[in-house]
């Protein structure tokens, strides 16, 4: 009998990982979370990730990702 990937697929198995991390955002000090913030608008992929805006256009990361494909 062959074998089928469907766990690859399912959903449940990321369930616990979702949860930890909503968790440890949720507990996260304001400095942490303050610095977690600074780190993240200053990598390059952010940038990179910017230039497919108009400076008028607010930025929203699902519609960048649609306008790449």
């Amino acid at each position: 009998m062959k074998k089928k990937n469907k766990g690859l697929l399912d959903k449940k198995r990321f369930e616990w990982l979702e949860k930890e991390k909503k968790e440890y955002l949720k507990n996260l000090s304001m400095e942490k979370a303050i610095r977690l913030e600074e780190s993240l608008i200053s990598s390059s992929f952010i940038w990179e990730w910017r230039k497919n805006f108009s400076k008028d256009n607010p930025v929203c990361l699902k519609d960048s990702l649609k306008k790449k494909l």
